[in-house]
């Protein structure tokens, strides 16, 4: 049995009498898939009822995890998305590979910028994951936080479908992985979010938004912290976030 078709049988089992508001609360199931070099990925799914939905992909920052998604998540459910959280490699429950532990803590610093690199095979391994269970992916939104964005960047103009980022707390360079020719390459939108008591972030996000030549949503709070911590203190980012997936999802407007 698919996710996709388990999310229908747990919807469709929900008591008749349970109100609407309980209703409406999206379903995440816990996934797993394989990457093409041996790392068993976990997630969360958050399927919509439409198999045709938009989909936003969620990577986490450096030594965090899936969790630090959950105030986004029902908020791009209830904006119509499937919603993928995943632990990227080394990270959370994603720490086995072909059988041996790989965990964040045990890698040095300097060595982390190959997991950086090959984070793009997890982003490949996801939208596979996601057509395998039936589910649309030619209209894609990779949202990052911190390191997160890096994977991001580098996995997009690879990754089929993904129509618009969300950078949270970006760098230009973390972890020695240089991230400026796939800004300067990804033709579509960005929404690059950083704030002034964060500066190396803020730098990097107007050096990003300057390389980019595409549209860019450049927001600088004047405080707020460091990737996914920003959503403690800036409370609207959620919706803000959600606005510019929503309008970098929809069809263009058709010719006279």
């Amino acid at each position: 049995m698919s996710v996709r078709t388990l999310w229908l049988c747990l919807f469709l089992a929900l008591p008749l009498a349970a109100g609407a508001e309980e209703e409406r609360r999206p379903f995440s199931l816990p996934v797993s898939f394989e990457t093409s070099d041996g790392f068993t990925l976990k997630g969360d799914l958050t399927s919509s009822a439409d198999a045709n939905a938009p989909v936003a992909i969620l990577l986490h920052m450096y030594r965090s995890d899936r969790r630090a998604w959950s105030p986004l998540v029902p908020e791009l459910a209830a904006a119509g998305f499937t919603v993928l959280a995943i632990d990227q490699r080394a990270h959370g429950e994603s720490q086995q590979r072909r059988g041996e532990r790989v965990e964040v803590a045990t890698i040095p610093r300097a060595e982390f910028g190959e997991l950086v690199r090959e984070g793009t095979r997890d982003l490949r391994a996801a939208a596979r994951y996601l057509a395998l269970q039936g589910l649309a992916t030619d209209r894609i939104v990779l949202i990052g936080a911190s390191y997160g964005c890096s994977v991001s960047l580098l996995s997009a103009e690879h990754l089929e479908g993904v129509r618009a980022l969300v950078l949270l707390s970006p760098g230009t360079n973390y972890f020695g992985v240089d991230v400026l020719g796939a800004a300067s390459s990804f033709p579509g939108p960005l929404l690059i979010v950083a704030a002034e008591d964060d500066r190396n972030a803020v730098e990097s996000a107007r050096v990003i938004a300057a390389r980019h030549r595409g549209a860019n949503d450049l927001e600088i709070y004047s405080s707020g912290g460091h990737g996914t911590r920003l959503f403690d203190r800036r409370p609207r980012l959620k919706q803000r976030i959600v606005e510019f997936a929503v309008k970098a999802v929809e069809p263009a407007a058709s010719q006279p």
